[in-house]
């Protein structure tokens, strides 16, 4: 074998290693056309160990589901820095939990195209982020961020749903899985911690008073809630 044939092989070797290992997180988005076809790692130079988290559709155990206010999400330590890719095992003291809370929805948006869902864009193939807060009032400083994931997104979980709700600032109640969203600890944030609620695994609108609704009465499931005029 002469040398250019020889360095040929070698770069051909180190491209498919890209191309194909998906622990590295550098799975390549080219051909995958559908949300069906990504892996829960994700593609296109993500944090593998990261995407699966977020990729969870698993709905957790109640023994697992902790009763938590914002105020104490918002208090959770966090590490200074953190390197992509590594493993979780530091976190799973949280991460291997749920929570449910209790807030405002201050805003409701959709994500853009992201590595945990190969890049692919539409809303069906991306996240609703949603801002959750202590008072109506509060600022976006002072959020918690829960996401609705397109791989746990039960019919009726629509997003003209959420933005309404958000418009008006609702009383909610979210379930879902403890995730520290390590892609962002070194970098600034609108909002008060990296702990998310991630993915959201029900969504409940207080349909009565708030008073009532925090005695654990008056919650309609999302998917069954409908806006009325009079709220």
């Amino acid at each position: 074998m002469n040398r250019i044939a020889f360095f040929t092989c070698i770069i051909l070797f180190v491209l498919s290693s890209l191309v194909v290992s998906p622990a590295s997180g550098q799975v390549s988005c080219a051909g995958i056309d559908s949300l069906s076809e990504c892996p829960v790692t994700g593609c296109g130079g993500g944090d593998g160990e990261l995407n699966k988290k977020k990729n969870r559709t698993v709905v957790p155990p109640a023994a697992n589901i902790l009763s938590r206010t914002l105020e104490q999400i918002r208090g959770w330590q966090q590490p200074n820095s953190w390197q992509s890719r590594s493993d979780r095992d530091s976190l799973a003291f949280r991460e291997n939990k749920a929570v449910v809370v209790m807030g405002y929805l201050r805003d409701a948006r959709k994500s853009g195209r992201e590595s945990t869902n190969c890049k692919l864009g539409g809303e069906t193939n991306n996240d609703f982020h949603l801002d959750l807060i202590s008072n109506p009032d509060a600022p976006r400083a002072s959020a918690v961020a829960a996401e609705i994931t397109p791989r746990f997104r039960p019919t009726g979980w629509d997003f003209e749903k959420l933005d309404l709700l958000g418009e008006y600032t609702r009383f909610v109640r979210v379930t879902g899985w403890i995730m520290l969203d390590t892609m962002h600890i070194s970098n600034p944030l609108t909002r008060a911690t990296n702990w998310e609620i991630h993915p959201v695994t029900k969504f409940e609108v207080c349909a009565s008073t708030i008073t009532r609704c925090r005695s654990g009465r008056g919650w309609v499931l999302l998917e069954e809630w409908e806006f009325e005029e009079e709220q």
